[in-house]
């Protein structure tokens, strides 16, 4: 009787042998190793000797270590294999981090080398061990809105943007006050009149909005944030508006200075009378891994000094 080529050689008492890789397994190429991605300011000293020891300790575990200078992030620039992503510095270097790879939004994890910052929960001294156990498993990943915002022009769409924190349409020189028609879900929602208006997501309530006099909104709140800056009437207060509800806000005629967009404070173009500026939440368009340490209230009660004293 014919015998399996296992049976066979089990007869001789020869068993549990190991099996071949398949040709797509890790065991079998061992060229291929994992992908990640640093972005830190590259002219900082602090930021540089840290990239250099968590370059070495990700290459001691077989990974290939990309880098990018977070003043030179270009969107889509990534390497598109990369699993994760760590951003080094403060909250601007994780805004250039997440505009890197927003295209095909992969975790960040944020590690914190600033002086003040609110999505950054991760410490200095505390990467390795976020990375460890980001690497065993035992990390969440938080996944937070964005923010769609283009420009419209003679019936054309001239500039287009995303944002993390926060779109501003504002005036700029000595003579600043600026005229917006805004409207709000497909409904008339008036003129505003001031230095401008903060169109922001939860992310970005701890940031220009909130220097505005703009509430805080957790981050994982669907909806828009709509701060005026220093309107001309007193009526016009902050506003929270489901994510959903689209965002037009009409250039009036007019004008009295030169207007300008600014998205996550790092992107820029000019507006004029007669621009749309439409602005959206898109929900899921960044993904940041999340401290098992502290969560955000702690962030807060530290950052803002709520267990009281000389500097609450």
């Amino acid at each position: 009787m014919h015998q399996a080529p296992k049976a066979r050689l089990a007869a001789f008492g020869i068993k549990n042998l190991p099996t071949r890789p398949k040709p797509d397994s890790l065991l079998y190429n061992r060229d291929m190793k994992r992908k990640t991605v640093i972005v830190y300011n590259q002219s900082n000293t602090l930021a540089a000797s840290v990239y250099r020891e968590m370059r070495a300790w990700l290459e001691e575990r077989d990974f290939d270590v990309d880098s990018r200078d977070s003043y030179a992030c270009r969107e889509g620039d990534a390497d598109p294999r990369a699993e994760f992503a760590v951003s080094l510095g403060g909250d601007g270097t994780f805004l250039s981090c997440a505009r890197l790879v927003s295209p095909a939004p992969v975790p960040i994890l944020p590690i914190h080398l600033g002086s003040f910052g609110f999505i950054t929960e991760v410490t200095q001294g505390e990467w390795a061990r976020a990375l460890d156990a980001w690497l065993a498993g035992r990390l969440q990943v938080e996944e937070r809105m964005i923010i769609e915002v283009s420009v419209i022009r003679g019936g054309e769409r001239t500039a287009c943007f995303r944002g993390v924190n926060d779109a501003v349409v504002s005036g700029r020189g000595i003579s600043k006050i600026v005229r917006l028609s805004l409207q709000l879900g497909g409904f008339e929602a008036g003129r505003c009149r001031g230095d401008g208006l903060i169109f922001s997501t939860p992310t970005g309530s701890t940031a220009y909005s909130m220097a505005s006099g703009g509430p805080i909104l957790v981050p994982l709140v669907p909806a828009l944030l709509i701060t005026p800056i220093c309107p001309f009437s007193l009526s016009w207060r902050p506003m929270v508006i489901p994510h959903r509800d689209e965002i037009l806000v009409r250039v009036d005629e007019q004008q009295r200075a030169d207007l300008l967009l600014t998205v996550d404070g790092q992107e820029s173009c000019d507006i004029f009378e007669g621009d749309t500026i439409r602005v959206s939440g898109r929900p899921g368009g960044v993904r940041i891994i999340k401290s098992d340490l502290r969560g955000f209230y702690e962030v807060l009660r530290s950052k803002l000094g709520w267990s009281g004293g000389p500097h609450a």
